[in-house]
């Protein structure tokens, strides 16, 4: 700082004044920040200035997270948070009033779009659609002379766009102007027709910074899972994918990204399709960085879950870039998952007679972390067996799925009725009689294992009506709430018999 007369009048530190230099020294530890403040007097100004210091960490972080894009380009994206059936976009507010082409603003929630800060006070705000009229301008159109044999164009005054009506002279009909509504196709125009623009603008007050945030439908993410289990002792994985959805016609930058899974009350109507996938590699290209030393740019990846009012939000560590139409694969974290197999036959009760069927394979996941809804295909023994879809599952918590019938292990019920008779209850508060049939059945159950291995079979019988009551069985069957349950292991090539008497009130 030179100056032909300086003097430092106050500080809140051991700055100090050296021959028209103000000099500070400090030691700063790791993303230490420290705010100094000092008045100096320059041929009798004051002037008061403050400085923010951070340390080398810390500086190299701030310009990290420090957002570039403005609304000035739509293409280039701040700060994204994406949800699985929209994002919410978040720029430095541009120059005003900020324009939006047809093509952006049909993706857009109209009623999303207001203005984000710290201290932010909208005042006034307007969405107005606007088009340069067409009217008075020169265009060429077929005129009414032409023939089936002969085409020809003459110049015209566009008089009313809406209708197209022009005003022509054609002098194989008359010397005088004509006007006529010509069809879309027989117009020419002598420059691009101009389209429709949509602008947004506000008064507001703040004195901090201010950022334009909207919600569109053509930008939002799934998980894709795989799942991999094996014969022996070594363990299951789960492998997840993050499949970011660019369903727009433009390419987007995005310069910092959020993905939120969990349960979103968010709508947002538009078709999602699936079209070109493109996978997140490390470049083949190398940078320089600073004092000469070069290496691959780090690829993006999705970072851990952090919980957020009962959501999820996973991080992208790097900025992206989604082409037009485009899935975009990342790769994310890797839970420790436990899977169980067993043989599943769950079924309604529907009364007396015989009823055959087969066991279904089914699977019970746990996860040592949150895992958002999403596909998954199933691979045992490096064969696809099945797919599912998982809703969200919170960590430690167990998921029970299946995929499919097994031929091997089948079942036979023989229901018989042991007892019925009917009654008429009077409900307490209004009177009404309600009549009500107590039945009473003694059910054989029949399991066969054709497999050449044992298998574990989970048995359960659910029932409708006002009650129900485990009577009496031959082995562990027990009643939870309106459902008998029992489990079973069955050798290779095992057949058990089994029974079990109860009491349904319908």
């Amino acid at each position: 700082m030179f100056s032909s007369s300086i003097k430092l009048v106050t500080s809140n530190a051991n700055i100090t004044l050296e021959n028209s230099i103000i000099k500070y020294t400090t030691i700063l530890e790791a993303n230490e920040e420290k705010i100094l403040t000092y008045t100096f007097e320059i041929t009798n100004r004051y002037i008061g200035l403050t400085i923010h210091t951070l340390s080398i960490h810390g500086l190299l972080d701030s310009f990290r997270k420090k957002p570039i894009a403005s609304t000035s380009d739509l293409r280039v994206l701040a700060n994204v948070k994406i949800y699985s059936n929209l994002a919410e976009i978040i720029q430095p507010l541009g120059k005003l009033p900020i324009e939006f082409s047809s093509e952006d603003w049909n993706n857009i929630r109209s009623d999303s779009v207001t203005l984000v800060g710290n201290n932010v006070t909208i005042t006034q705000q307007t969405l107005t659609e606007k088009k340069k009229s067409l009217n008075n301008a020169q265009v060429y159109v077929r005129a009414p002379s032409s023939s089936n044999t002969e085409t020809k164009f003459v110049k015209a005054t566009m008089i009313d766009e809406k209708h197209n009506l022009v005003k022509i002279i054609d002098k194989d009909i008359s010397k005088e102007p004509i006007f006529f509504t010509a069809q879309p196709d027989h117009i020419v125009y002598e420059n691009e027709p101009p389209q429709t623009k949509y602008y947004v603008n506000f008064t507001y007050d703040t004195s901090d910074a201010v950022y334009l945030s909207y919600l569109r439908s053509n930008l939002n993410w799934k998980t894709r899972y795989q799942l991999n289990l094996f014969e022996n002792v070594k363990p299951a994985t789960l492998i997840a994918m993050a499949d970011i959805r660019n369903d727009g016609q433009s390419k987007v930058d995005i310069e910092s990204a959020e993905l939120l899974g969990g349960d979103i009350n968010l709508q947002m109507y538009g078709v999602y399709q699936y079209m070109p996938t493109s996978y997140a590699k490390v470049s083949d290209s190398y940078s320089e960085a600073a004092g000469g030393m070069a290496g691959p740019p780090p690829p993006p990846s999705v970072g851990q879950g952090e919980e957020v009012s009962g959501l999820y939000v996973f991080a992208i560590s790097e900025p992206i870039s989604i082409d037009a139409k485009t899935n975009y694969l990342l790769p994310m974290f890797r839970p420790r998952v436990t899977v169980e197999r067993y043989a599943s036959i769950s079924k309604y009760f529907y009364g007396a007679g015989n009823v055959n069927g087969k066991a279904e394979r089914a699977y019970r996941l746990s996860s040592d972390r949150f895992l958002s809804s999403g596909n998954c295909i199933i691979r045992e023994s490096d064969r696809l067996v099945g797919e599912t879809s998982l809703p969200d599952i919170a960590a430690k918590n167990k998921h029970e799925f299946s995929v499919g019938k097994d031929a091997d292990i089948v079942y036979k019920e023989n229901a018989t009725l042991v007892s019925s008779y009917t009654t008429n209850v009077t409900t307490s508060h209004y009177g009404v009689k309600q009549t009500r049939t107590q039945s009473t059945y003694d059910l054989a159950l029949t399991l066969k294992n054709y497999k050449n291995r044992p298998v574990k079979i989970e048995y359960q019988q659910r029932f409708h009506g006002q009650s129900l009551k485990l009577i009496k069985s031959t082995t562990n069957f027990t009643q939870d709430g309106s459902t008998i349950k029992a489990t079973f292991t069955l050798a290779s090539d095992e057949e058990k018999t089994t029974s079990y008497k109860f009491e349904v009130v319908n």
